[in-house]
């Protein structure tokens, strides 16, 4: 067993999850894929198989604004378009100075997140809850800061909605997903997919029993039971893998494009983001700092992210269900530590193989 595989299966004796796949490819060669832990720990039968489906939770994301670029190559849209252009409810302030470039960078001046659950307003249908995040005031001047988003992806998957006039998973599959003949990566996965899933969480909190393919995040289950642009997808280790392969061998989009998109878009207390990744930052934050300075990458809620390491010639996906055992905030920046430490890892491993 290698250093990597003894490390995540530390993290199955630590409680940091249940379940895990991961996936690297080093140059052209995927140096190591497996599965790890259980599915449900109540069904001991029930091992993870590198074919098992993970809430991707923030992952989502960068498949969104992917599909967000395939569009601006279509010349569907612009990414210098105001948003009050295609929604013009969204005005006012200076809200009319929010561009597209800034949601998708995490600098429109939009707080991260709404409670939709403190007035129960969860359950009011998806209209109610997108005129909601539509009315939210900004916090800050757009493109002064970059404050994390949840809202401004939010309103990103409504706009490309209301500019296709498809429904968000209709558009991923249109723009991205179908033309690549792209398998096991959607939206709210049925019943026959229901064993192949990793186990969340069994309850939570205000929304009673969680069952497999029912997403994690309160607020896509608001948009149509969950599909959103901020989270949602459902996916396995080799379909995110293959997202973060096509952005390394430069074939997901025109060279311009994908340039555009992992270049500095945004700068703020040495965090970095480009349009939809986020850039290694200087500061050595959870993952990019064992990273080149030329990675990219995101991470999502349940314990899933995806980086892209071209000075060290790498692409890492690593799929757990880390929320299993979240209890606090210690929870969550002890699995940081941990991810951090799998890089760090896995840069040393795949250095010294080159060595030999």
């Amino acid at each position: 067993m290698s250093k990597i595989e003894q490390y995540i299966k530390g993290g199955l004796e630590q409680s940091l999850y249940t379940a895990a796949c991961i996936s690297i490819l080093h140059g052209e060669d995927v140096v190591l894929k497996k599965a790890f832990g259980l599915l449900d720990p109540r069904i001991s039968e029930n091992k993870t198989q590198i074919n098992s489906l993970f809430d991707l939770a923030s992952l989502t994301k960068i498949f969104i604004a992917t599909a967000f670029m395939k569009l601006v190559e279509s010349s569907a849209v612009d990414l210098d378009d105001p948003l009050v252009k295609m929604i013009p409810s969204f005005c006012g302030d200076t809200k009319n100075e929010v561009t597209f470039r800034h949601l998708l960078s995490h600098s429109s001046g939009l707080p991260p997140t709404v409670d939709l659950y403190a007035n129960h307003e969860w359950d009011k249908g998806k209209d109610y809850v997108i005129n909601k995040m539509i009315s939210e005031k900004l916090v800050y001047q757009p493109g002064t800061m970059v404050v994390y988003s949840d809202i401004g992806y939010i309103i990103l998957g409504h706009a490309m909605e209301v500019m296709t006039g498809k429904r968000l998973d209709q558009v991923l599959n249109d723009a991205l997903l179908d033309p690549l003949n792209w398998k096991d990566v959607y939206y709210k996965p049925g019943i026959g997919d229901s064993k192949r899933i990793a186990v969340t969480a069994y309850t939570r909190e205000n929304r009673g029993i969680l069952r497999p393919g029912v997403v994690h995040d309160g607020k896509a289950i608001a948009l149509d039971g969950g599909i959103a642009g901020h989270a949602g997808l459902f996916g396995t280790v080799e379909a995110v893998s293959k997202l973060g392969e096509m952005f390394f061998r430069g074939t997901i989009l025109r060279e311009q494009t994908l340039s555009e998109m992992i270049r500095v878009q945004a700068c703020y207390n040495n965090l970095r983001r480009g349009l939809g990744w986020q850039l290694y930052s200087p500061g050595g934050d959870d993952v990019s700092g064992a990273l080149s300075e030329t990675s990219y990458g995101h991470n999502g809620f349940t314990g899933t992210s995806l980086w892209v390491d071209p000075g060290n010639r790498l692409v890492i996906t690593f799929l757990a269900n880390n929320v299993f055992f979240y209890n606090s905030k210690s929870d969550s920046e002890k699995f940081k530590d941990f991810r951090a430490g799998l890089h760090k890892i896995i840069v040393n491993e795949t250095k010294k193989q080159l060595n030999r």
